[in-house]
């Protein structure tokens, strides 16, 4: 059971690579059963199609990215907005790989892994930082007055924003920089006055 279960992963780990960097369109099943010198019996026991591949991957990367987001949200030497800033760090961290373009050849040729991969992003991405938002007003360090729907989408948005290398590339500073700035302005007009006075301690 421990051997097939570590077989499983190396296939997982390795088509996760592949799908991210490649695609989905230019890569094979039997590619990846010869890459991984095992016969495609062998692969074909774990997974029967490519598609079954892709689904298992995209589960298995938002199951891990999961328990990574638990442990910041549960680590409670964290303050609030430390917790907000590690999470969107670990999330550019995650999906620093993966291409728009091979996000548009999943969309074109599974558009239902697309739609899973759309509603497992929304779900923990967004859903998360609601979460965290919800709770900082609740405490009394986020102002209650501003939905935590939209300090979430602004965030985002602003993050991925600054992804764009036209954005970066016009700028005298590093991303590391930017991101300091931008994390700094949103959190300044979303937190509370004693949010603020704890933010900048």
């Amino acid at each position: 059971m421990v051997k097939e279960h570590k077989i499983r992963k190396r296939i997982l780990d390795y088509a996760q690579q592949q799908f991210s960097t490649i695609g989905y369109s230019k890569v094979s099943t039997a590619q990846f059963a010869s890459d991984l010198k095992m016969s495609k019996s062998t692969f074909y026991k774990y997974f029967s199609s490519k598609e079954e591949l892709l689904f298992a991957v995209i589960d298995d990367f938002y199951h891990s990215f999961e328990q990574e987001m638990q442990s910041i949200i549960n680590d409670d030497s964290l303050e609030i907005t430390e917790k907000v800033q590690s999470f969107i760090l670990s999330v550019r961290k995650r999906f620093r790989h993966l291409h728009v373009s091979v996000v548009e050849d999943f969309r074109k040729a599974v558009p239902e892994a697309y739609a899973h991969l759309e509603e497992r992003r929304r779900s923990l991405i967004t859903g998360t930082l609601i979460g965290m938002f919800e709770q900082g007003a609740k405490d009394g360090l986020f102002r209650s007055d501003i939905p935590p729907m939209i300090i979430a989408n602004v965030l985002i948005q602003a993050m991925q924003h600054l992804e764009h290398p036209e954005v970066i590339g016009g700028l005298p500073y590093s991303f590391a920089e930017m991101f300091q700035h931008v994390f700094s302005i949103v959190m300044e007009g979303s937190l509370s006055e004693e949010g603020r006075e704890r933010f900048r301690s």
